[in-house]
């Protein structure tokens, strides 16, 4: 592995300086579903449409995904074996094997327990490859046991990738102080979105009656039903809401365990005939773009796409404020409104708020423009040209 990079903290004038001969590779443990995962796909989409080597390597190649990875980018299966309680980490022989035939300069690797795997074939290789390992959540989030082990295992291990990029201020500082890296150690690189993308679906039809209704308020949220996200809390913010505004309804876009639980609690407040779980779609940003507001309920991010998303469809947005991300991205309240974590009145009050006075669309999209793929593509670029030269 090569010496540890400088800080880096991108902006928008970075200019294209990489030298496109250079092969870089990002490691995934599939490209399913999940922000992390799109990300990936979207950053190695971006690099490759400019002429760069881009290797997509992944433990299996399938999920939701798979249909997104452009054509100018390299597929890579290393076909994982299933280990007992190994997980990824049993993809470390694989890639070490790729590592030492394919040679790239910068391996990209995110969410901690690939890492861990990124991390260890890079000691093993004969490659001369720079590992920057990526965290999309704050380091203190750690809510199962397993998560704990793996955070035990990263904090002994993280000292020996050559960088750990956070995607906000926030994650990277978190990295710092549970770690053994220093802040010198560490890069902050915005995720970056396909705003082209995200405004052509925006423009698509949604076959959801509430949402081409103007008689009806549209309140929308996306996400992974999970804990982490706390739909609880905006289910009860909703019930509180439908009763100042009987017009409002929730479309609520995403799959995950939790669907049955909340499905439960909608009937429970009385809010059931109001509340649509829509399940998993490739394009919610039809439904993002036809919100009176778009709600995010998270108690814990790192840097939410989901917000970024919104913006570029010219959203007003409530979130929750918490760490981090969402204050970053809303520059403090600018660009949305900001509630506090797991407080269902007081978010019930801002989405009132937000009702009745909403952001201006061509705002959100302008501050969405920092997160753009091109925005996003020269940052990385500048990091790859910035490491691997050294």
């Amino acid at each position: 592995m090569t010496g540890s990079a400088e800080t880096t903290t991108a902006t928008d004038e970075a200019t294209s300086v990489a030298d496109p001969d250079r092969r870089v590779a990002f490691f995934t443990p599939a490209p399913d579903f999940g922000g992390a995962q799109r990300v990936t796909v979207n950053i190695a989409n971006s690099l490759a449409d400019r002429g760069h080597e881009v290797d997509l390597v992944a433990g299996h190649l399938e999920g939701e995904f798979v249909s997104l990875i452009g054509d100018a980018v390299n597929t890579v299966e290393l076909d994982v074996p299933q280990v007992p309680a190994a997980g990824i980490l049993a993809a470390v022989p694989r890639l070490v094997s790729y590592l030492d035939e394919h040679r790239p300069e910068v391996l990209f690797a995110s969410r901690t327990h690939t890492n861990l795997a990124a991390v260890a074939a890079g000691r093993l290789t004969d490659a001369d490859v720079h590992v920057a390992v990526t965290e999309h959540s704050p380091f203190t989030h750690q809510p199962t046991r397993k998560d704990r082990v793996t955070a035990a295992l990263a904090a002994r291990l993280y000292p020996y990738a050559d960088d750990v990029i956070g995607v906000s201020e926030g994650v990277a500082e978190t990295v710092v102080q549970h770690t053994g890296r220093d802040r010198d150690g560490t890069t902050v690189l915005n995720n970056p979105v396909d705003i082209a993308d995200i405004r052509s679906g925006a423009e698509e039809p949604v076959d959801h009656e509430w949402l081409d209704d103007p008689a009806v308020e549209p309140v929308v949220a996306v996400g992974r039903l999970k804990p982490a996200k706390d739909f609880g809390t905006l289910l009860r913010a909703f019930a509180t809401l439908r009763e100042r505004r009987p017009a409002t309804r929730l479309v609520i876009v995403g799959k995950g365990t939790e669907r049955d639980r909340l499905e439960a609690l909608a009937d429970r407040l009385g809010v059931a005939d109001s509340v649509a779980f829509t399940g998993y779609t490739d394009n919610p940003y039809a439904y993002m773009a036809r919100a009176s507001v778009f709600a995010m309920s998270s108690k814990v991010e790192g840097l939410p796409t989901v917000l970024v998303e919104a913006l570029a469809c010219g959203c007003t947005i409530v979130s929750t404020d918490c760490q981090y991300g969402p204050r970053e991205i809303l520059e403090d309240g600018r660009y949305g409104r900001l509630t506090p974590v797991g407080d269902p009145e007081q978010m019930a009050e801002t989405l009132c708020e937000a009702l009745a006075d909403p952001t201006p669309p061509e705002r959100s999209r302008e501050r969405a423009t920092h997160f753009s793929m091109a925005a996003g593509a020269d940052r990385y670029e500048s990091y790859i040209q910035a490491v691997a030269g050294d």
